[in-house]
């Protein structure tokens, strides 16, 4: 199960945007596996989506393939700028972007690839880890973008194994050196 979610504070509070991956056992009892919060700042209208989805026995296969298919994108559109290749995993007519700024529009398809390509100024670190169940896979990533060091969760739902559906929550971090040498 994946949950998103924009919670609003009252009377000039921040507002924070939360997504989180939320796993049920046969039992019952549910756990939050990975979380990433960020404050958001609405720019040009505010939207606010929340989505849930429960894992189907029947699909054990689909989480896998699903991951596949993001794996694929990540490296020959991502990674190597293959813009050519987006129709391939994106599909234009159905996708649908809930990302803060996006609002749903159709131009959150070029939006979503012209942020993600390769640029002066953006370093992408890799992939943290991928969790696919379902028509879901989550993206947890790492990027350097002008000076700055984000975190970053994509939600992307898959139909027929192209992307329909985006939500991603981006936050700004401490840098740090990859032995952790440099915090006191």
């Amino acid at each position: 199960m994946f949950i998103h979610s924009v919670h609003e504070v009252e009377a000039d509070g921040d507002v924070w945007v939360t997504m989180s991956m939320v796993r049920r056992d046969r039992t019952g009892p549910m756990t939050v596996k990975r979380q990433v919060s960020a404050r958001f700042t609405a720019s040009d209208g505010y939207c606010a989506v929340s989505s849930a989805a429960d894992p189907d026995p029947n699909l054990e296969n689909e989480g896998a393939l699903n991951k596949a298919q993001v794996s694929a994108f990540i490296r020959m559109v991502v990674r190597d700028g293959g813009v050519e290749h987006r129709d391939a995993f994106i599909d234009r007519g159905r996708f649908v972007s809930h990302s803060p700024g996006a609002c749903c529009r159709p131009e959150g398809y070029d939006a979503l690839v012209d942020r993600r390509r390769p640029r002066p100024g953006l370093t992408y670190h890799g992939v943290d880890e991928m969790v696919g169940e379902g028509p879901y896979v989550a993206v947890f990533s790492c990027f350097d973008m002008d000076g700055a060091t984000y975190r970053a969760c994509d939600l992307l739902r898959l139909e027929d194994g192209r992307i329909v559906e985006h939500w991603d929550v981006i936050e700004e971090v401490a840098s740090h050196s990859v032995a952790h040498n440099d915090e006191t």
